[in-house]
């Protein structure tokens, strides 16, 4: 009698469930990498954004006004370019309604302005906490929640542990 050698139908559903644990395993992990890439890219940009407000700061000894859209960031562009190109965040690409905080990055220069103004709380508490430190402007990115909600209370939990409010800041000078 001859004997055929091959793969029981077990054998093979248990290399199937492995395969499936294994990638179980690794997709999350995947997953968080590519947020992680996308933060480092954002603070990568908040760099650059801050050198080119410095330099502006220098030139003109102000910084430049309000900028929420990306054709305001002509003002860092044009005629002197203290950026070689605006940026684009990352995050506001997933957006499929691009509103105001979807259109990209957002910086905001008069901190005592909205520290005085009818701007919500906790919001109008920060910004006078951080004009009080001698902080004169505000950049964030709309961050891995795809929510502007920098001074809002909560957080998420993006994956693996790693907790966030969302939004990606940085404080200047």
């Amino acid at each position: 009698m001859e004997t055929k050698r091959g793969f029981t139908l077990i054998e093979l559903l248990i290399v199937v469930a492995i395969i499936a644990i294994l990638a179980a395993i690794a997709v999350p992990n995947f997953l968080e990498a590519q947020v992680r890439s996308k933060v480092s890219r954002v603070k990568n940009d908040h760099r650059s954004l801050a050198t080119a407000m410095e330099s502006y700061r220098i030139d003109n000894n102000a910084y430049p006004p309000h900028i929420d859209d990306i054709s305001e960031f002509r003002i860092l562009t044009t005629p002197i370019a203290y950026l070689t190109s605006v940026p684009r965040c990352p995050f506001a690409a997933q957006l499929q309604d691009a509103g105001l905080y979807g259109r990209g990055y957002h910086i905001e220069t008069d901190l005592f302005m909205l520290a005085t103004s009818g701007w919500p709380d906790p919001g109008r508490a920060w910004a006078e906490a951080y004009y009080r430190q001698g902080r004169r402007y505000l950049m964030w990115s709309i961050g891995p929640d795809l929510v502007h909600n920098y001074y809002t209370v909560g957080e998420y939990d993006a994956t693996n542990g790693t907790r966030s409010l969302g939004d990606i800041i940085r404080l200047g000078p």
